[in-house]
């Protein structure tokens, strides 16, 4: 007598008229899950679109999962966060037993639902979560800021060191500032308006005493408020129930207590020409401080975009030798500012000469941040610049020179990486500027050395 085939598909059996999933408990989580198989309801009796939910319901049974094998860690925090995340898995924001209350009846109703559907105990991890059996974790603001980028590790992943680090700084610095105007380290989601508020008057006496800028302030506050938001929702908390903001528009107003006269100074054309661009005028610098330099005086290009080029990037080679500014990854990882800052930049005169003494580019400098600080430093001690104009001014000196030349808007926003969306007040059409016409203008605003 032959037995009789089983003709349901892999993973599934049908109970009621009703399709489940079964799935082996892999034996990674022996320690949180007695059971060797677990079923899950597919809720519907049509195998085709059974087997369509399958991977979903399967996902989801595993991130339950792990929130659970992570529930079990001593530390207090990530026995939270795991609790808050297995509601996420079940399409819940979690809340606590008090804010359940708060609710009503019916919320707590369905929540009740859900588990019953999982066949889950009222001792479980899933009971434990759904009903807001965890008080919310108390993290201090420095905690919070230190943990962003465990938090969002996609943010970083593709970061070069010195890159990943001021990321992480935008963070920990300005929580750093609220630690020391108020004179401890405030539980984060316990912070009032009023201790904002109080924050947000301790940095404008600053910007009044002349101690720091009004936009640095303004920006202070902002990072704040996304701080806020972003580790409410790496924790699973909905945005329509979100806690609002004790930083929300607490900076607005500061830009105005700047000096109209705040714009950095640009070097003028005559010091680049006998100063710089002369033969040997800079030769109390190393070799790759001054051909950066000089890099910067006939690109127009920001400090990083030349430092951090990586050599696959560079193409003297090509008909109209040149540079190409774009994102990188993998060992040359790297960002850039934003979409209009990907461009190919022509090399001409000392540019083109300095590139040509370093085809791989400047790896004494490449992700390191610091030739602004050492380029000033020598400029200004060997009487190069006065000591109001710093090393950063070659490029707005470089925008000059296109203005001198009668160069439009639109293309001298192409030319320095700007948003031409921005240049114009209106949108951006046509094919982008070839690097054929990019080179005449190079050419045509190219310094010359003195005679």
């Amino acid at each position: 007598m032959t037995r009789k085939a089983n003709k349901n598909p892999p993973n599934m059996c049908q109970r009621g008229g009703i399709w489940h999933l079964r799935m082996r408990v892999p034996k990674r989580y022996a320690y949180i899950e007695e059971k060797k198989e677990v079923h899950r309801s597919l809720f519907t009796g049509d195998q085709n679109e059974a087997q369509a939910r399958l991977p979903l319901v399967k996902k989801k049974i595993l991130a339950e999962l792990d929130a659970r094998l992570v529930g079990r860690s001593p530390e207090k925090s990530s026995h939270y966060e795991a609790i808050a995340e297995l509601s996420t898995s079940r399409s819940f924001s979690y809340r606590t037993a008090d804010e359940l209350v708060a609710s009503g009846a019916e919320t707590i109703m369905d929540r009740m639902i859900s588990l019953i559907s999982h066949n889950d105990t009222p001792t479980s991890e899933a009971a434990t979560s759904l009903l807001g059996g965890v008080e919310r974790q108390k993290l201090t603001i420095t905690e919070v800021a230190a943990s962003m980028e465990t938090r969002f590790p996609e943010d970083v992943v593709n970061k070069a060191h010195r890159a990943k680090k001021s990321w992480c700084a935008q963070w920990t610095r300005p929580a750093s500032k609220v630690v020391e105007l108020l004179g401890h380290d405030p539980i984060f989601q316990e912070i009032l308006r009023q201790d904002a508020v109080a924050l947000r008057d301790a940095l404008k006496d600053r910007v009044l005493e002349g101690d720091m800028k009004g936009r640095s302030a303004q920006k202070e506050l902002r990072l704040l408020n996304t701080l806020w938001d972003r580790f409410h929702d790496s924790i699973g908390v909905d945005e329509r129930e979100m806690p609002h903001s004790p930083f929300y528009n607490l900076g607005k107003g500061f830009a105005k207590l700047d000096d109209e006269d705040s714009r950095k100074l640009e070097v003028p054309t005559e010091i680049i020409s006998q100063k710089m661009i002369a033969p040997d005028a800079l030769h109390f610098m190393n070799d790759e401080l001054r051909d950066i330099t000089l890099v910067i005086v006939e690109t127009g290009a920001r400090q990083s975009e030349i430092t951090d080029l990586p050599p696959h990037s560079i193409f003297l080679n090509a008909s109209i030798p040149h540079i190409w500014i774009r994102k990188e990854t993998g060992e040359w990882a790297r960002e850039i500012k934003n979409k209009p800052s990907k461009r190919k930049i022509p090399l001409v005169g000392v540019a083109l000469e300095a590139f040509l003494r370093h085809p791989e580019g400047f790896p004494r400098y490449r992700y390191k941040g610091t030739y602004s600080a050492a380029a000033n430093k020598a400029l200004h001690a060997h009487k190069i610049l006065p000591d109001d104009i710093t090393v950063v001014g070659l490029r707005h000196s470089f925008e000059t020179r296109m203005i001198n030349a009668g160069i439009p808007n639109d293309e001298r926003a192409a030319l320095m990486g700007h948003s031409i969306k921005k240049a114009r007040g209106r949108e951006e059409y046509g094919d982008k500027m070839p690097l054929e016409k990019k080179v005449l203008y190079h050419k045509k605003i190219m310094v010359k050395p003195p005679a």
